[in-house]
């Protein structure tokens, strides 16, 4: 069994459907604006988790960790500014990292907020 095997068999037992709308991001040639488009909101299966302690204290002082986090298939394609609902509220991830294991690219894990 690889460990990619192993990971999916976490997402069997944990996953959640969530609503996920992918971001474009484009800029306006003249002025330099950027503007975010998000497609159809589509189900994608993942494992969420809120985080209880939003700061943490490193040798930089206090640091803000996300709200919550996601842990996705590699395949999934999940990536910075994408955003999604669970119960009612809509959150944004803000950071993605590829985790490997054994040098196998295993799962994305994406640190995201909520969005006021």
């Amino acid at each position: 069994m690889s460990t990619t095997d192993d990971f999916n068999q976490i997402l069997a037992d944990l996953t959640r459907t969530l609503s996920y709308q992918v971001v474009t991001k484009s800029v306006n040639g003249l002025t330099g604006d950027e503007t975010s488009t998000y497609a159809t909101a589509t189900n994608k299966a993942m494992i969420f988790f809120l985080n209880q302690q939003r700061w943490i204290f490193e040798k930089e002082g206090l640091t803000e960790v996300g709200d919550a986090y996601v842990m996705a298939p590699t395949a999934t394609g999940i990536k910075r500014y994408d955003k999604f609902v669970v119960d009612g509220i809509t959150y944004v991830i803000e950071k993605t990292l590829r985790r490997y294991i054994l040098g196998t690219a295993t799962y994305d894990y994406g640190i995201c907020f909520k969005v006021a």
